[in-house]
């Protein structure tokens, strides 16, 4: 009964917010690295009613070509696709640490995402940020990325997403320039790692508010309508992302970002990456449910 209850109200506040919000790789409890642990996640997050999930790139660590997802993976890709779209659970894919040669892993990663239906992949602009002066790394990023997405075979959404870094590329401004000049792309806000960059930016309402009137005035009102956002706490230093903390530590304000959300019209799927996974939404769920009334 307090499990229903729990679900109910969960689900309030995700039709209140107009999101889905969801959690990556996995519960408390278990990692989402193979077939059977990924379907007990999903099944987990239908009972307290999330309606997202980030896969982690370890479910796809043993493929080593895109031709083996048919031939090894195919029937396993399928069945978690399947269990998903039973519990209407909105998939991703995201590599957050691609190599300066990431062809051979987005290849596989596109292929991924057609046969399970994610709403996209997503991945940080940043695999080159190590190698070149980032000016350089930019435009890199930006050709490399349209010769993925405008090759046969691609079918899904490009998530570009805000990296924590302060000299890697992947700022607000980078982002929204690599979604403007390629295909097939969307930008993925991760206020975390913008908070981090800039060494504890988002502190005011009006802080997040800038972020929402950027993405809409400069790629549109889909960027809004239909958003990708990650949530965190953080801990940063002088070279910006130091790590994730949890909320209750950090100095980031959620109802900021949850009010301010709700005020411009957002939409979309917020994923919450905190330590404490699943627990932390239901830690705060009265609190959410007051931000969101």
């Amino acid at each position: 009964m307090v499990d229903i209850l729990v679900r109910k109200k969960v689900l309030k506040i995700q039709e209140r917010l107009g999101m889905r919000i969801g959690i990556p790789y996995g519960t408390k409890d278990i990692l989402a690295d193979n077939q059977k642990s990924t379907i007990e996640v999903l099944k987990e997050l239908y009972k307290i009613g999330l309606k997202s999930f980030v896969l982690p790139k370890e479910l796809f660590a043993n493929i080593s070509h895109h031709s083996e997802v048919y031939k090894v993976r195919y029937a396993e890709l399928l069945k978690i696709k399947d269990e998903a779209k039973r519990y209407n659970i909105e998939l991703a894919l995201r590599h957050d640490s691609l190599s300066s040669e990431p062809d051979e892993t987005l290849r596989i990663f596109t292929t991924v995402a057609s046969i399970m239906d994610c709403r996209g992949i997503i991945i940080q602009p940043n695999f080159y940020s190590k190698i070149m002066p980032k000016d350089q790394a930019l435009k890199l990023a930006v050709y490399k990325i349209n010769e993925i997405t405008t090759s046969s075979g691609f079918k899904t959404k490009l998530g570009i997403e805000t990296t924590g870094k302060t000299n890697d590329v992947g700022s607000l401004e980078d982002v929204i320039d690599i979604v403007k000049r390629t295909h097939s792309t969307e930008a993925v806000i991760n206020w975390g790692h913008l908070h981090a960059r800039e060494r504890g930016w988002l502190r005011a309402r009006t802080d997040f508010g800038y972020v929402i009137k950027k993405l809409r005035e400069s790629i549109g009102l889909n960027s809004i309508h239909n958003a990708y956002f990650f949530f965190s706490g953080v801990n940063y230093g002088k070279d910006g992302f130091a790590g994730h903390l949890p909320y209750e530590k950090a100095d980031i304000n959620l109802e900021h970002m949850i009010r301010e959300s709700m005020s411009a019209g957002v939409k979309g799927t917020l994923i919450f990456e905190d330590p404490n996974k699943e627990n932390f939404v239901l830690k705060l769920m009265d609190k959410l449910a007051d931000m969101v009334r």
